[in-house]
Parts: C-alpha cells; structure tokens; sequence
C-alpha cells in the first residue's frame, strides 16, 4: 500500500493481456487509478475495485501525477500519445510518462522528443514476462530516462515489477534491453526445437532429448562462454574453431540425413568459414561471434 503521504495520482492507458493486470496491481497498491482503453468494457472489473473510467487519453492524464501506457506497437503508442485528445493533450508539465510497451528504439526516442518539447518527461520501461507474471505482479521492468523521474515513478512501476533495471538516461536504451532479452529468448526457443527436431527425426529418446536440454541452460559453461565472448578472449582455444566447424558440418549433414534443415547451424557455418578467412583460425570456436561485433567497412566483409 502506497503511503498516505506520498500518494500519486495514475493514469493507466491501456487494457490488453498485459495492461490490465498491471493496471490492477497499481490500484491494489493504493495508488489512486484512473483509466482508460479503445474498448471501455475491458475496464469493468477495475471500476469494480476503485478505478474511474476516462473517455479519452488525455481526459484520463489530465489530473496524474504518472501516467502508465501499455499498447501494442510504435503506431498505436503514437497514435494515442500525439492524437487531438492523446496523453500529450493532456499531460500535465510536471507529470511523467511511463511507457511499458515494446516498442522501438528510434519510437522510443521521438516519444521522449515529443515529450521534452512540451517540457514533459518520458520514461522508457518496457516489461518482462509473460501475462501470468504481469497478474503475478512479478514483472521485470528495464527503465531509461531522466533519473530524478525514474526514482520519482519507482514506488508505482514496483507495484507490478518489483524487478526494476535501470539502464541509462536515454530511453531507447530500454527498448534495446528489452529486445536484446527477447532475442536470446527467441533464439532459445529456436535452438529448442531444432534440437528436438534432429532428436525425433534422427531416433533419439524424447525422455533423454528433454533431459539434455534441461541440463544444457543450467550448464556453467554457458557462464563461462559469456564471459569470454564479452571479453573477446578466444585464445587459448578451448575447443579450436576448426574442430568447431567440422562439427558444425557434421550437425548439418546429420540433419539432412533425415530430411531437416538446421537454418541456425547453417548461419553459424556461414559466420565460421568468415572467421578462418579473416585471420581466426586458431582460436577458440565461439570466436565466430567476432563476425557481428567486427564494424563494417566499405568494400570489406565484417
């Protein structure tokens, strides 16, 4: 419960999947709640415990201390952010804008743009987790902005994300956070199942497949290669990029025995043969990664 003395009036813009458990874990912290979303019906168990329904965006900031948006996508962020009766119509100079959708870098940095303009303060925070964390009120949120204005919405965004990281004064960085955690969720995924997918084609016992890959992300080997692609130490090899390669292909002819495509090791052989050419044989395999992080040059392949 939000203390008497420091209470501050919020607005929730916003009641999808995630926005409404959300926008209820504010409320049941004792922050007075007003709301508003395109489909006003999706409201009706927040007015229920305490909420005001607004009838536009900046009917509903017109008198908040934070305002917490939760849309889906640039278009609609802007859409109702800039719109004749958008939260910028209504916002009110010392109010700070909270934006916890997904969205882009570069939308990120015009929504913090648009803000300043006015003299207004916009915080990037984009969640983490799924929708049964978000009714949990066990998000993890990345925040980004001014920090007087990070430390000022602190109190509401921990009422649904008790895990808060901050990254940086400029908003954009939060939203390059949050995709950077979402790709290696969505690569995860795709190692997973083309693992499961060589398993099954290839034979192997589902039982053991599973057990594999259960161990595999627990592995502290995983740690260890973290540290040394971040410190880009690659000698000496622990496992040669020339050995790594022969296994790479031994992988893709495997998985075509039994009429599969492996799309990730097929890029990784591409990234491997690059690295021999570009003056890393020797070093330990994981140095393909060099290919991404090396700057390109005109007329050079990275």
């Amino acid at each position: 419960m939000a203390a008497a003395s420091n209470i501050q009036r919020v607005a929730f813009i916003g009641l999808g999947k995630m926005g409404q458990p959300i926008a209820a874990h504010v409320l049941k912290a004792g922050f007075p709640l007003t709301v508003w979303n395109r489909t006003p019906e999706k409201a009706q168990a927040l007015i229920a415990s305490g909420a005001a329904l607004a009838q536009s965006p900046a009917e509903a900031v017109s008198r908040a201390d934070i305002v917490v948006s939760s849309l889906i996508g640039d278009e609609a962020v802007l859409s109702v952010t800039t719109g004749k009766r958008g939260i910028l119509a209504g916002l009110r100079p010392s109010a700070i804008h909270v934006g916890a959708s997904t969205i882009s870098p570069n939308a990120s940095e015009k929504l913090e743009r648009l803000h300043r303009r006015k003299s207004m303060h916009y915080i990037a925070g984009p969640v983490l987790g799924r929708p049964t964390a978000a009714e949990a009120g066990q998000l993890t949120t990345f925040l980004a902005g001014d920090p007087a204005s990070i430390e000022r919405v602190r109190p509401v965004v921990t009422s649904y994300a008790p895990t808060i990281v901050a990254v940086g004064e400029h908003p954009r960085l939060a939203n390059v956070a949050k995709l950077f955690a979402n790709f290696l969720l969505v690569m995860s995924l795709d190692a997973i199942g083309q693992s499961l997918a060589l398993a099954e084609k290839s034979g192997l016992d589902q039982k053991i497949a599973a057990q594999m890959l259960s161990g595999f992300f627990a592995h502290p080997a995983l740690k260890d290669y973290v540290t040394r692609i971040a410190a880009r130490e690659f000698y000496p090899a622990g496992f040669d990029i020339t050995g790594g390669m022969k296994d790479v292909e031994l992988m893709i002819d495997a998985a075509r025995d039994v009429e599969l495509k492996l799309t990730s090791a097929e890029a990784i052989r591409t990234k491997m043969r690059r690295a021999l050419k570009s003056g890393l044989r020797g070093s330990d395999w994981s140095s393909f990664t060099e290919i991404d992080r090396r700057p390109a040059s005109p007329g050079r392949s990275p």
